[in-house]
């Protein structure tokens, strides 16, 4: 499971920097960098659950990635957004920590 949790680790450090890099939506970039920032601080403090709250943030910024993507018609955003939307409401109605695997 070590393995699957770095490999998950580093595709949202990729993804996180690829949102970043965006040159036509800031709206895409802000979320690209609340999710890097909020990623490497779990990483660095060994946080082993999100709060509750972090999964209201983790909507509204799927919500963002979504319509965004779609207003530059940049797919894959789109896809992104929706992977982390049905994350997290998946998160809020089983509460079992497990997001994508």
């Amino acid at each position: 499971m070590l393995y699957i949790d770095d490999l998950f680790r580093l595709y949202v450090y990729l993804i996180s920097i690829y949102l970043i890099l965006i040159y036509n939506s800031l709206s895409i970039n802000i979320c690209g960098w609340v999710i890097i920032i909020a990623h490497i601080y779990k990483d660095i403090t060994n946080l082993q659950k999100w709060p509750e709250w972090c999964e209201y943030i983790g909507l509204i910024l799927s919500i963002t990635l979504i319509i965004n993507g779609n207003i530059i018609k940049n797919y894959f955003i789109i896809c992104i957004g929706l992977l982390k939307l049905s994350a997290h409401i998946r998160q809020l109605f089983l509460k079992d920590n497990r997001y994508y695997y």
